[in-house]
């Protein structure tokens, strides 16, 4: 299995030297339920006519007459922070700041007024040209030393309007000139993404989801990128190696459960986990059924259509009875073998432990694998290349 490097590495050994199997188990369990919980809140903000509620309905993989978008419309509705989370996790929230378009705007006194300290970073959007307004928020976020960022939104209407100049050029353009006037405005390393969210496919959505990924510490990190909607092969990459690197800990666990000398316990034990486990692959990769409903709405397609493409076993559904076939199969009628072998006191305990886990992590890695294809030939059949 694989790790994040020698430092814990190390401490995974030390554990182990010191407590055992039992031990390494628990703080598996202890990892997850950080993994887990950990919060994540993204502040956007922009005058009205932005595209901001839109952008932020995109960035969640809701369509904006979905029940829980953010309301959209011509007019500023925002009268103070307002919260919308991550549809696959809600601990992940992107908060909808009020508009920064009036004559008296204060840049510090806005960001205490929405209590800037709460926010990870800041996402300012603007539709046609950055703002005094935004470049003074800009310029105080960076004095805080707050992570920011600008989205050019609307990019898919600034290409139908000019039809004499090519798609790339007309790009270009734009980009040297929103980062020519942010640095004369003193930002220093203006970070900028032309977006169009009729189109999350297309131009710099999936290149932002994965800036704003990196720029995370590790644990929010994760949070967050198994949060992101599928909009690129990517995403499903990252996610899927992502993954792959915490199935030893999954595996593990079984392992730690295979060493109690109870007659049955570990096979209940392992089904329970492995069913939340995968359950949690096939949302994150978005091939449970109310990701492909989302999607297929989005998308102008049924759900039906995008299902079709779903070959897994896991991607077609999560169960105990699957996982009870699928681990029979790989085990190769092991999982007898280590009821029977972890009744024999002592003895039997390396034995039964080393089989759960070859068989846990075996499974594991063919769940996330294919299911990560999965993943991929809806992305395709959702928005097909022209």
């Amino acid at each position: 299995y694989r790790m994040a490097g020698v430092t814990e590495e190390l401490k995974w050994n030390a554990l182990f030297l010191s407590g055992g199997l039992a031990a390494v188990g628990q703080e598996i369990k202890s990892d997850f339920q950080k993994s887990e919980s950990a919060t994540l809140d993204i502040a956007v903000t922009g005058v009205s006519g932005s595209g901001k509620s839109s952008f932020i309905n995109a960035l969640r993989g809701v369509d904006n007459k979905n029940k829980y978008a953010a309301p959209t419309g011509p007019f500023e509705t925002t009268m103070k922070p307002t919260r919308y989370s991550y549809p696959k996790k809600g601990t992940i929230s992107v908060w909808d700041l009020p508009g920064i378009a009036t004559p008296t705007f204060q840049a510090k006194e806005y960001l205490e007024t929405v209590n800037f300290h709460r926010f990870d970073f800041f996402i300012i959007v603007c539709g046609n040209r950055f703002t005094e307004n935004d470049l003074l928020l800009a310029r105080e976020i960076q004095k805080v030393k707050k992570c920011f960022y600008f989205i050019r939104s609307k990019i898919d209407q600034e290409l139908d309007e000019d039809d004499e100049v090519s798609p790339n050029q007309i790009l270009v353009k734009i980009r040297n000139n929103c980062i020519e006037n942010l640095r004369k405005a003193g930002i220093e390393t203006p970070k900028v993404f032309l977006v169009s969210t009729r189109w999350p496919n297309k131009f710099d959505f999936g290149e932002l989801q994965e800036v704003l990924e990196g720029d995370l510490p590790d644990l929010k990190r994760l949070s967050f990128l198994l949060a992101l909607p599928n909009i690129t092969s990517s995403i499903i990459e990252k996610k899927k190696v992502a993954m792959l690197d915490e199935n030893w800990k999954i595996a593990i666990l079984s392992a730690a459960v295979a060493t109690v000398p109870i007659p049955g316990l570990s096979l209940a034990c392992d089904i329970e986990q492995f069913v939340k486990r995968l359950a949690s692959f096939r949302l994150n990769l978005g091939l449970d059924e109310d990701s492909l409903r989302r999607l297929a709405k989005t998308v102008g397609k049924t759900p039906k259509e995008l299902r079709s493409v779903v070959k897994s076993t896991f991607g077609l559904e999560v169960s105990g009875d699957v996982v009870l076939k699928v681990l029979s199969k790989v085990a190769g009628g092991g999982l007898l073998l280590s009821t029977i072998v972890k009744q024999i006191p002592l003895a039997g305990q390396l034995g039964a432990a080393a089989l759960s886990y070859v068989t846990s992590y075996r499974m594991l890695q063919t769940a996330v694998n294919e299911m990560g294809e999965d993943s991929k030939r809806v992305l395709e059949k959702a928005f097909p290349v022209d």
